[in-house]
């Protein structure tokens, strides 16, 4: 789902021009080139046309800090995004993506955040795991994410459990033509009292449910007993293709010399945050030609 979720983008011309070259020169004597990033068009809290959301930030913080412009190509996430973008090289990189997609390398994760259960804060049950009696008789929202998409792991989790028969489905992505997705009603179904828990990733509960103040409570789902082979967290990191090793290096730097600004901007959008596992991976320091 993630890429995502999770997750997780102008001209195909454009894209041969490659990063690498700019970053092999002194800041000062670096061409004015944009970097190119894949983007949905349309997928708050993760990006839009009007560059609100926080990849959009991140990536300008990223360009910044390489003394480029950003651009982006615009690209519906629930279409065979990453096949049709990156890979075909419509972009540089992929703001948010988990490490170990095919043909991919990504930077070390730069936040890491877990599917979460939405509940209401005046309602006295709470979600701690989906052997939770209560869900038996719950009215359960989840997310449905196409038939391009994976099914999220609560999704696994509830059917293992047999807690099907009380499940709303929330289209995750908007019809074609349409101007805005319907993202966000999922959260509002919980908070105005149409279901009683909402089970989504995490940065997009966090995002939706801001606008309801202390209605709710988001709880983070770090694993179920139940289904140990299931994944709940994810780390997220830039990804680039396989042969672009110096830019994923380059964004690397980047990453590290703007982290309190990407902080800021995670904090903005309401993602809620899990710890990132201690990392041994390291990029060597760039050699100057």
């Amino acid at each position: 789902m993630l890429r995502h979720a999770l997750g997780l983008t102008t001209i195909a011309a454009l894209s041969s021009v490659s990063l690498a070259f700019a970053q092999q020169l002194p800041p000062t004597e670096a061409p004015h080139r944009a970097f190119l990033v894949c983007a949905d068009p349309a997928n708050l809290p993760f990006s839009n046309k009007a560059r609100e959301g926080f990849e959009n930030k991140i990536a300008a913080a990223l360009a910044a800090d390489m003394k480029v412009d950003v651009d982006f190509f615009w690209f519906a996430g629930h279409k065979t995004f990453l096949r049709r973008t990156l890979l075909e090289g419509m972009c540089d990189a992929v703001i948010a993506m988990p490490e170990g997609l095919p043909a991919t390398v990504t930077t070390r994760p730069y936040f890491a955040s877990s599917f979460v259960a939405v509940t209401r804060t005046s309602d006295a049950r709470r979600f701690s795991s989906f052997d939770d009696e209560w869900l038996r008789d719950a009215r359960i929202g989840l997310q449905l994410v196409g038939n391009e998409g994976a099914t999220t792991p609560p999704a696994l989790s509830l059917s293992t459990r047999g807690f099907t028969e009380h499940i709303t489905p929330f289209p995750m992505w908007a019809e074609d033509g349409e101007p805005q997705p319907p993202q966000g009603r999922i959260i509002d179904a919980v908070a105005n009292g149409e279901i009683d828990v909402a089970f989504v990733w995490g940065p997009f509960a966090g995002f939706f449910a801001k606008k309801h103040g202390e209605a709710l409570r988001i709880t983070p789902i770090l694993r179920d007993p139940g289904r140990p082979e299931v994944t709940f967290v994810f780390p997220m990191a830039v990804g680039v293709r396989k042969a672009d090793v110096a830019l994923r290096d380059r964004l690397q730097r980047a990453l590290d010399a703007r982290a309190a600004e990407i902080a800021a901007i995670l904090e903005e959008a309401g993602a809620p945050l899990v710890p990132i596992a201690p990392q041994s991976k390291t990029f060597p320091e760039p050699v100057d030609k």
